[in-house]
């Protein structure tokens, strides 16, 4: 339940949202026209022009105390000369770099690291002899390198995937010794790379020019200007306060403007690599913004059909293109080792070492050949994942989303697989890494190395659930594809001892009944990431039987909490909240702490938040506090889902701000333990936004949700449902600010994809339709309100029977226009169908009971039946006291409706009472300024003639209040007949 059902809902849609933040940025910044950059060697050109012309009477043209011989070429860093070395006599390159030296600090630091590179020996690493100044520029003097750039020796040579790997693995070699020196080169590239007419391969161009700013550390992300550019792959940004490199062979944290390492440059030689291999760089994008945008969300180019470069190579390289640096080979060696590591070789090698065992032995001894078979195995074990995981089940996967026929079927393919890719990479590295600590290294016992192996076989088996569920997937699979990979539970637990000591381990005759449960629950939990709830709810509660007859207590707590959150999804909170106990009961038979922090952190969801319980969901906010602290280790993905779901506790509580720091808390937890680009940061971003658009602040609600648009549209791609989501809530925010325009804008581009991608039929039409009418009834269109609140509530009956909480949630809508339209009857109707279905599916104390008690009680106030209203407020009224507390701000909403029913019955003294507590709690919360206005306005009317003067502060108050709200003109003229009359009183 804490994997993905946190995100707060509305009564028209629940919200699901995902980030990129710097994409949204470049619709505010401000545009400049900028130049071309000075040439930094125009001198030096007019120097070299006027030698051509009058030899005889021009003077030889020097940089330091090289003679310069003539031009080579020009590029992104510089200008690059041959000359003569007079004082060792020989023929160099020199460089002169295009970016001024602003600082006598920057100046030292740029000598600094050019003097670093001039240490630097290698036979793949163009060597630098000298370095200067020229004026206020760095100039480096360089082997002259009598060769071709990798880019025409392709051309040239076309070589095959051997030669090309050649070349690749010496230019990284070269690039490991420059890490071992703390070198980054930062512009790797066919262009920086040289093979010389002697077959040696050098890398040149290290990226110097960086120095020219006062820090190196994080670098601003793309800029606005960059974004439209027409030539994405061979741009070059290295202009100050731009990104360093060739956006064609850059890494994610250079287009994001965070700190590079090695990592970066390792992600730019395997895009190198995967160029030179298949004629075709990795990532598509004509313009920088598809390419920034691929290559941030992983979104890998196939190769071309036919290829004959190896798998195996492949996938070396994709690791090392992907999106999040910790996710890519640890470092350039292990890159090397794993590009060196050719099984073809291996396979071949080892038919040759079968019939040499007994030299083998010999020459080396029987302890290293004992070693090596070792390595293989702990090795053979992470290979195993791609029995689950290969290249038949990427294309059966493939295959299966588009046969859906959805337009962003091959989108959500190429979303999804990184996630996958990534999850298969991890548990391969533990399974390694857990035989290795016990075989090799000897730093685990035996039974820590049993925990593991159980543990990586429970994710091996979930893992493999999930794609067999996707491999047949239908229109709602294919939509939580993307969210469903990346939400597979980490097995970073399966390598921590501390971890794996707390994990309950089962007797082996237990064994065989166990894994028969596990089977079925990882086939529930995949047909809960596919959407498919009540298929899923079924195979759960089909494995409580078995778990209970397993013995084993831990199993039991596992199925109860995935029956637990399939009955939640399915809307039964009741069995939910008793199924999340009964795993807090078998958890404790179990001695499993991990087990009872599910169950208790779910228990703070279901019962504080979906059931609107606050003050139990508290009580369960400090049991997850308390085991949290008794935990061992940082776990800041469960205090993430600690501070989101206690915020949806103080969100139901009314308690805004409280509300907005602890999801700001979830947000920066989520974003340092998953990146910025995971779907949980989304849900993060989504749930912060509401928070803030529920205490008034609607510029920053705003800001989230475009930030959340943007995140998802990259991530998803621009016709995904999930856009529409985010499109919907935005809408909310729109509305209530006045935009009427914008609200229909997205809204009509919300209802057309989820129309194009799930059918007009399909439940979520509804939500779309019912945002829309609500725009609708706003502006006064009560007939086109009423006509889309009819179309939603027909296909809600339909796709969910006519009981289900959300046509409740239409009815109440439907009956507000109704009454705006003066049908009082029909709205009495609705409202009544809706109280009952509230009362049978969530209890007569649900606060949306309340809600439309309120509704109706303000009905029968209209039509002067006062007893009936009093009776129907009081109601509510103790309802909402009971659950939210008394002085929550939806209270302040009854008390106003129960003291305009006393004035109306005579009753001045009770009126003012309660119109008074309603005025103080709203002045204290941060509410909408037309409630303010609502109670203030109630108040002055109900106040006598002795209090005149306040009456008409209060109303004035009001009348300011109204001018400021859009939509409040009906209102804003009863205030001003009010005063108007109470003018002319005698």
């Amino acid at each position: 339940m804490t994997s993905e059902h946190d995100s707060l809902d509305t009564t028209l849609s629940a919200s699901q949202a995902r980030p990129r933040p710097w994409l949204v940025a470049t619709q505010s910044v401000d545009r400049q026209h900028v130049g071309p950059p000075a040439d930094p060697a125009g001198p030096l050109d007019k120097q070299l022009v006027k030698r051509a012309l009058f030899p005889q009477r021009a003077i030889p043209v020097r940089i330091g105390r090289f003679t310069v011989l003539g031009l080579v070429g020009r590029g992104g860093m510089g200008v690059v000369y041959a000359c003569h070395d007079e004082l060792l006599g020989r023929k160099v390159a020199v460089k002169v770099l295009h970016s001024e030296v602003r600082s006598d600090h920057a100046s030292r630091r740029l000598q600094r690291e050019a003097q670093a590179l001039a240490k630097l020996s290698h036979p793949n690493v163009v060597a630098v002899h000298d370095v200067g100044t020229l004026g206020e520029r760095v100039y480096l003097a360089m082997e002259f390198v009598d060769g071709q750039t990798l880019g025409a020796w392709l051309a040239a040579t076309r070589p095959g995937w051997r030669e090309v790997l050649r070349v690749i693995l010496a230019v990284g070699d070269g690039l490991a010794a420059a890490h071992d020196k703390g070198l980054i080169h930062r512009d790797i590239k066919p262009d920086n790379i040289m093979v010389g007419a002697d077959g040696r391969v050098r890398l040149m161009d290290f990226g110097l020019a960086h120095a020219d700013n006062e820090t190196t550390g994080d670098r601003p992300a793309v800029s606005p200007g960059a974004l439209h550019s027409n030539d994405a792959w061979t741009a070059e940004l290295t202009r100050t306060g731009s990104m360093m490199g060739t956006p064609a062979y850059m890494a994610s944290e250079q287009f994001l403007g965070e700190p590079v390492d090695a990592r970066s440059d390792q992600f730019s030689l395997c895009a190198t690599a995967w160029l030179a291999l298949y004629g075709q760089p990795p990532f598509a994008g004509e313009t920088l913004l598809p390419l920034a945008s691929n290559v941030t969300s992983g979104a890998l180019t196939p190769p071309p059909a036919g290829t004959r470069v190896p798998t195996w190579l492949r996938r070396v390289l994709e690791r090392g293109l992907r999106p999040r640096a910790e996710d890519r080979h640890v470092d350039t060696r292990a890159l090397l080792a794993a590009l060196r590591a050719d099984p073809t070789r291996r396979r071949w090698f080892a038919g040759l070492a079968a019939g040499t065992t007994a030299a083998v032995l010999l020459g080396f001894g029987v302890a290293a050949a004992v070693e090596q078979r070792a390595i293989a195995a702990c090795a053979a074990e992470g290979a195993a994942i791609d029995d689950d995981w290969n290249d038949a089940t990427r294309a059966a996967l493939e295959r299966s989303f588009l046969a859906t026929g959805k337009a962003y079927a091959a989108t959500t393919y190429a979303r999804t697989l990184p996630w996958f890719d990534r999850w298969a990479a991890a548990w391969a590295t533990a399974a390694t890494r857990s035989c290795h600590n016990h075989t090799l290294a000897g730093t685990w016992d035996a039974d820590l190395r049993l925990r593991a192996h159980d543990c990586l076989a429970e994710a091996r088996g979930n893992f493999t659930a999930l794609v067999h569920e996707l491999g047949d997937a239908d229109d709602g699979a294919l939509v939580r594809a993307t969210a469903a990979a990346a939400g597979l539970a980490s097995v970073d637990a399966c390598t921590r001892p501390e971890a794996l000591r707390q994990r309950p381990m089962m007797q082996p005759g237990q064994r065989d009944a166990v894994v028969a449960v596990r089977a079925r629950l990882a086939h529930a939990a995949s047909l809960e990431a596919a959407g498919r709830y009540d298929d899923g709810l079924a195979v759960a509660s089909a494995a409580l039987g078995p778990a209970r007859a397993s013995g084993w207590a831990p199993v039991l707590a596992q199925a109860e909490l995935r029956a637990a959150s399939l009955a939640e999804r399915t809307g039964d909170y009741a069995e939910a909240e008793a199924s999340l106990l009964r795993a807090l009961a078998a958890a404790g038979e179990a001695r499993s702490p991990a087990l009872a922090l599910s169950a208790a952190t779910d228990l703070l969801y279901l019962v504080g938040y979906r059931s609107s319980r606050p003050a139990e969901g508290r009580v369960w906010a400090r049991s997850v506090q308390l085991q949290l602290a008794l935990l061992p280790g940082e776990h800041p993905l469960e205090r993430a889902d600690l501070a989101n779901h206690l915020a949806g506790v103080e969100y139901v509580s009314g308690d805004y701000p409280a509300a907005v720091r602890l999801y700001t808390d979830a947000l920066a937890l989520r974003e340092a333990a998953l990146g910025r680009d995971h779907p949980r940061v989304g849900d993060s971003l989504n749930n912060l936004a509401g928070a803030l658009y529920a205490q008034g602040d609607n510029a920053e609600a705003t800001r989230l949700y475009l930030r959340a648009l943007a995140l998802t549209e990259q991530a998803l791609g621009p016709d995904h449902p999930q856009v529409a989501t985010t499109l919907s809530n935005l809408s909310l925010v729109y509305q209530s600010t006045g935009a009427y325009a914008d609200a229909l804008r997205v809204l009509t581009r919300t209802v057309a994809i989820r129309e194009a991608a799930l059918g007009p039929d399909h439940p979520q039409m509804a939500n779309a339709l019912s945002n829309l009418a609500l725009v609708h009834e706003a502006m006064g269109a009560n007939d086109e309100a009423a006509r889309l609140f009819l179309r939603a509530l027909e296909i809600l009956e339909r796709s969910h029977g006519p009981e289900h909480p959300q046509v409740a949630d239409c009815l109440h809508n439907l009956a507000t226009v109704r009454f705006a339209t003066g049908d009082h009857n029909d709205a009495i109707r609705l409202l009544g169908r809706a109280l009952a279905i509230y009362a049978k599916l969530q209890a007569d104390d649900h606060p949306m009971m309340a809600t439309s008690l309120a509704a109706l009680a303000q009905i029968h106030l209209a039509r002067h039946e006062h007893a009936e209203a009093l009776r129907l407020y009081t109601r509510a009224l103790t309802i909402l006291e009971a659950s939210l507390g008394a002085d929550h701000p939806s209270a302040a909403h009854v008390l106003t409706g129960l003291g305009e029913t006393h004035a109306a019955m005579g009753h001045t003294h009770e009126a003012v009472a309660l119109l008074e507590r309603a005025l103080a709690i709203r002045v204290a919360g941060s509410v909408q300024r037309e409630e303010l206005a609502e109670t203030r306005f109630a108040l002055a009317r109900a106040l006598g003639p002795e209090q005149a003067r306040r009456a008409r502060e209060l109303a004035l108050e009001a009348l300011h209040d109204y001018a400021e709200t859009v939509g409040s003109e009906r209102e804003r003229l009863a205030v001003e007949a009010w005063l108007a009359a109470a003018r002319a009183a005698p």
